[in-house]
């Protein structure tokens, strides 16, 4: 069997929000001996391991360049060869300096900045201004951290991406499901996200698929079975509180989750849903045009449901 090799992140994003006091930009942990044998022991286990891994992250330093290359540049002297980082909100002559010098680099996404349309107009339009060349063509591979939304993957030409968020969907009961036009899923489009979960307290809301029309119904219904799977279908007992033995007051009705499942579907499968909302990412990736493909800076910045 041929091995499967992996992206290794250095857990670098772990060490900043445990090291650095939030608003005082202390970085006095990267001075220390402890976060050195972090990294000398990050370079023995790329070294042990490198059969295993196509990529790896350098220990980046959020928020703090000047370290990052430092940390860069010693791992490169230890024979390494990690991916550097850039992250929003850092002057972009470090990303100038990263593109003029690396094939592959990496950047962070929205774990550090607030929202999509700020992230376009602040920082993402000027950053692909300098990765890119007057044609649109990117002068560098880039990795885009945290970076799964489809509405980005769409404007931007990242040669790659990743995220938990994709995963966290399925969590809290929503599936990704593209929208349809000239009776085709189309997937150059922001996508519907649909809140599926049987619990009740869920199918109680308004946007749950129970209490969409039904013509939406049957079209979310048809891509999911498109996909190999099904709704599915549970019953779930009903439990009320008895208020004269709870400490709090309780308006809302709350349920034993004992469901039954009559049939396994997205409705009340975790991996169901999972299953869909890769096979949506799969898609999206199979419609976008092989990299390096060209920005058109002539976008307008889109608005962003999810």
């Amino acid at each position: 069997m041929k091995d499967i090799k992996v992206m290794i992140d250095s857990g670098a994003h772990s060490l900043y929000h445990k090291n650095v006091h939030k608003g005082k930009h202390d970085y006095s942990f990267y001075s220390t001996k402890e976060f050195w044998n972090y990294v000398d022991e990050y370079v023995d286990f790329i070294k042990a391991n490198k059969h295993l891994i196509e990529v790896y992250v350098s220990v980046d330093i959020i928020y703090n360049p000047e370290l990052t290359w430092k940390v860069q540049k010693y791992l490169e002297k230890k024979g390494l060869k990690p991916l550097p980082v850039f992250h929003p909100g850092e002057d972009m002559k470090w990303l100038k300096k990263y593109v003029d010098n690396y094939e592959y680099i990496g950047m962070g996404g929205l774990g550090q900045t607030s929202a999509k349309g700020r992230w376009l107009i602040n920082i993402g339009d000027p950053a692909w201004n300098i990765i890119c060349d007057e044609r649109g063509k990117p002068r560098t591979k880039v990795h885009g951290f945290a970076m799964t939304s489809p509405e980005l993957i769409l404007r931007y030409p990242y040669y790659s991406v990743d995220s938990s968020s994709w995963m966290q969907f399925g969590k809290y009961g929503l599936i990704i499901v593209p929208k349809k036009k000239n009776n085709k899923f189309v997937f150059e489009e922001t996508p519907h996200i649909i809140l599926v979960s049987a619990r009740l307290e869920q199918k109680q809301k308004a946007d749950h698929f129970d209490n969409l029309p039904e013509m939406v119904q049957e079209y979310v219904r048809e891509y999911v079975e498109s996909k190999g799977t099904r709704m599915g279908k549970s019953s779930l007992e009903e439990k009320k509180f008895d208020r004269s033995k709870t400490e709090f007051p309780i308006s809302k009705k709350e349920f034993t989750g004992n469901d039954t499942i009559i049939e396994e579907g997205v409705c009340n499968s975790g991996h169901a849903r999972d299953i869909i909302n890769l096979h949506y990412y799969l898609d999206l990736e199979a419609s976008i045009p092989k990299w390096p493909r060209i920005w058109k800076r002539e976008r307008t910045i889109a608005k962003f449901p999810i």
